[in-house]
């Protein structure tokens, strides 16, 4: 906690000083920037402005997105050239797995898992953290089942979209709303 607060105060500072030092070089310029330039550092200033951003928000960020671009898959469900070339785009952070898949990761396979011990029936999409080497979560991973209904009125589990998201991507994000 100690450590974290510390570390919260020398990035401000180290801002401050960024900024600082941007301005002493426009105003040793002597005002010799074109507004494209000027356009461009303020740009670079916004982008390096410190955030805060709570993982609740981080975790709200990551349903919508993963929300919107299911929408999106499923919108493009008839037209499979479209739905691959749109999953293409996405450099294998999408994916679709199903029960009988043996290529998935193993926190893919826990969640199909999870998903077909569940004797409700009642599949809802969920958002997991994924923790790195350092065991910081630098990634979520938002899933979404796809079933079909049965007969008998019960829903059967055909697979699960998994979008992987990075965490930097959804902090950014946040930060053009806020």
């Amino acid at each position: 906690m100690i450590i974290d607060e510390i570390c919260e105060a020398q990035k401000a500072s180290v801002m401050r000083l960024l900024s600082f030092v941007l301005f002493f070089i426009v105003v040793a310029c002597g005002g010799s920037l074109s507004d494209e330039q000027r356009k461009e550092m303020r740009q670079r200033m916004e982008e390096s402005k410190i955030l805060r951003v709570t993982e609740a928000e981080i975790t709200e960020a990551a349903f919508a997105q993963g929300r919107e671009t299911v929408a999106k898959l499923d919108s493009l469900g008839a037209d499979s050239s479209m739905l691959k070339s749109f999953i293409a785009q996405h450099e294998g952070r999408i994916r679709f797995v199903t029960p009988e898949s043996s290529d998935s990761h193993l926190l893919e396979r826990q969640l199909i898992d999870a998903y077909l011990a569940d004797p409700s029936g009642n599949f809802q999409d969920n958002v997991q953290k994924v923790r790195n080497s350092q065991a910081d979560f630098d990634t979520l991973l938002y899933t979404k089942p796809v079933t079909r209904k049965l007969a008998e009125g019960r829903e059967e589990l055909v697979g699960v979209w998994n979008i992987w998201l990075p965490k930097k991507d959804l902090v950014l994000e946040i930060g053009k709303h806020k």
